[in-house]
Parts: C-alpha cells; sequence; structure tokens
C-alpha cells in the first residue's frame, strides 16, 4: 500500500494514482499530471497506459524527448496501444516529420479501424506532404465514422473541411 504525505487524501494504489494524475492533466496541470504518472510508474513500471499518459502531458508541455521516450516505452510494453501509436503520430506531426506520422496514424487504424481522429489526422498529414487533395480521402472516411459514431460536430468538421479543400482544388483549376 502506497501512501504520499503530501496529499490532503491518501493515495493507496495505482488506480488512484492515475485517476488523481487523469484529474490534473483534465485541469491543464501537465506538470502534476507528470509527478503523478511517474509514482504510478515507479509502483508499477508495467502499465503502458501510464507512460503513454505521461508522453502526453509532456508533449503538451513541449517536451518532445520526454514524450517520444514515453510513448515508444508504452508501445514496448503493449505493441496493440493504439492510442501510442496515434499521439506519437500527433507528435511527430508537430515536429513537422508528416511522413513517419502517417505511419503512426496508419498503425493506429490498423489496430482500431474505427479510429475516426486517425483518419483525420493522417489526413492532415498526407496534405502537408502531397498537396491538398490528398487529404481529402481520409476526411471523407473520418467523416462518415464520426457520424456514424454520433459525434455531429466532428462530422461537420470534416464536410466544411472537405468542402473547403474541394473548392479550392476547383478553383485552382479554374485559374491555371
Amino acid at each position: 500500500m502506497l501512501e504520499r504525505e503530501n496529499s490532503s487524501t491518501a493515495i493507496v494504489d495505482a488506480g488512484d494514482i492515475l485517476l488523481s494524475a487523469k484529474a490534473k492533466y483534465k485541469n491543464c496541470d501537465y506538470q502534476g499530471a507528470i509527478v503523478e504518472y511517474t509514482l504510478a510508474i515507479q509502483f508499477h513500471p508495467q502499465i503502458a497506459l501510464a507512460f503513454c499518459c505521461r508522453g502526453d502531458a509532456y508533449y503538451k508541455l513541449g517536451k518532445e524527448t520526454p514524450a517520444l521516450s514515453d510513448y515508444n516505452r508504452a508501445i514496448e510494453l503493449d505493441p496493440k496501444l493504439t492510442i501510442a501509436y496515434y499521439r506519437r503520430g500527433n507528435l511527430y506531426s508537430s515536429m513537422k516529420n508528416y511522413a513517419v506520422a502517417v505511419g503512426e496514424y496508419s498503425h493506429a487504424i490498423e489496430l482500431k479501424p474505427d479510429f475516426a481522429l486517425a483518419y483525420s489526422n493522417r489526413g492532415f498529414a498526407y496534405r502537408e506532404l502531397y498537396g491538398e487533395r490528398e487529404g481529402v480521402a481520409d476526411w471523407q472516411h473520418a467523416a462518415q465514422l464520426f457520424q456514424a459514431q454520433g459525434n455531429s460536430e466532428q462530422y461537420q468538421q470534416m464536410i466544411d473541411l472537405i468542402d473547403l479543400n474541394t473548392s479550392i482544388d476547383t478553383l485552382s483549376g479554374m485559374l491555371f
């Protein structure tokens, strides 16, 4: 049993620590979340999700190297942890390494074929690599998934994005 002196409530197990870390993360206390995730990892070093979540907190703080290290460790511990590939894709995308990001999003999609956000973000990475039109197929698929999942806000964002890119493509064709 684990207890922390500097907390007003006793944290007694990894689940409690992870809940505390998640709450800090949700309140944008990323440094506090890192401390909590690190504590959970110290006592339970095989929890892949703790590494993944700590990596995301590092990512939010702009600390790319420890974020990447944590995503890698999460995947080593659990090669089927879809969210780790997705988040690593986001990291590579933010580093403008779009080709690697595409691979990460593709791996997440292989593991979870209905992962609409992975399709959406892969579409953005394709666009950065190959131009405006290249993301549309993934955005269309993401829109279908968002609609099927009842996420009307994300669905509409994808439709608007597709319409915008289709309009740009049409206008470009008229000008040249």
